[in-house]
């Protein structure tokens, strides 16, 4: 949502936080859950492979059912050996696969397969909307076609949305399993960005209950319960949490909770990366390959 667009709204939506609260948590709740919809990449109008962004062309493309709809998954085979494993790439907030595309070159290059696919309400995946129920009800579709995975390399929201489903904290959804973990640019907790998102869009406290409210009817439980340090201690995988000292979206606190979470986890920092750069830096790319694999 633009900042223009907030300016006008804020004291609309602060009069209804204290008028009726409920509706105001509803409302902001869709708003948190709405990533924006870019226009079709192709331009072309190209069908089956031709109408697939240029770094996926090489994958073999698969639509995954799940109970709210389909994701598109995009599967990457080592050229002529039979894969060893099976890695999962996780796109974060208004990233689709494409995004994630970096990584696939070095970890084909050690013979495991890799699987990208579109969260729902982005990419080629359905729906408009995205939280961490959703994801996790995705990934749990992918994980059953899929799975079991040697290992899951996450961008940002993809981070939350994993560390939930690994650690089992959406009521009703399988939990996901896998050897190792890649957390970038993750953050650590949802609590917090929950109530940045409700003071920039002006919930009083009666509104911000209600969002907080809705979010553990859907989810099954309150937003504390997704607090990144206490899922990952919970998990205990090996994880390897990278982030950039100058990533503005999301700081490198962080990070920095996030491998308070035990001995188990390993923290790289990078330097003048950002937020998304950091997903092209092969650097980056090669250090998760190393992870996955398993040296240091």
């Amino acid at each position: 949502m633009s900042a223009s667009a907030l300016r006008y709204m804020r004291p609309l939506v602060r009069a209804a936080s204290f008028i009726a609260p409920r509706t105001a948590g509803r409302l902001a709740f869709r708003l948190f859950c709405t990533p924006p919809r870019p226009a079709k990449r192709n331009g072309n109008g190209g069908t089956g492979e031709q109408a697939l962004p240029a770094k996926l062309r090489q994958a073999s493309p698969r639509a995954i059912p799940f109970p709210c709809g389909s994701v598109q998954a995009y599967v990457f085979e080592p050229e002529g050996r039979a894969p060893t494993r099976t890695v999962l790439l996780v796109h974060g907030w208004t990233g689709d696969a494409a995004s994630m595309s970096g990584f696939v070159e070095p970890l084909l290059a050690e013979d495991f397969r890799v699987v990208a696919f579109d969260l729902p309400g982005h990419g080629a995946s359905t729906g408009r909307e995205l939280n961490i129920p959703l994801g996790v009800a995705s990934l749990a579709a992918v994980s059953r076609v899929f799975g079991p995975f040697h290992a899951i390399v996450t961008h940002s929201f993809g981070g939350a949305i994993m560390l939930a489903a690994l650690a089992g904290s959406v009521r009703g959804q399988p939990v996901v399993s896998a050897d190792r973990l890649v957390l970038i640019s993750a953050p650590s907790s949802i609590t917090r960005i929950t109530r940045q998102f409700g003071n920039a869009l002006g919930l009083g406290r009666r509104g911000q209950a209600a969002l907080e409210r809705r979010i553990h009817v859907v989810a099954g439980n309150p937003v504390e319960a997704f607090e990144g340090p206490l899922q990952l201690e919970s998990i205990g995988l090996p994880t390897l949490v990278i982030h950039d000292r100058q990533d503005r979206e999301l700081g490198f606190q962080h990070a920095q909770a996030l491998a308070e979470a035990g001995p188990f986890v390993r923290l790289e920092a990078t330097d003048g990366l950002g937020h998304r750069r950091i997903l092209k830096a092969r650097p980056v790319a090669e250090s998760v390959a190393r992870f996955v694999v398993g040296e240091g």
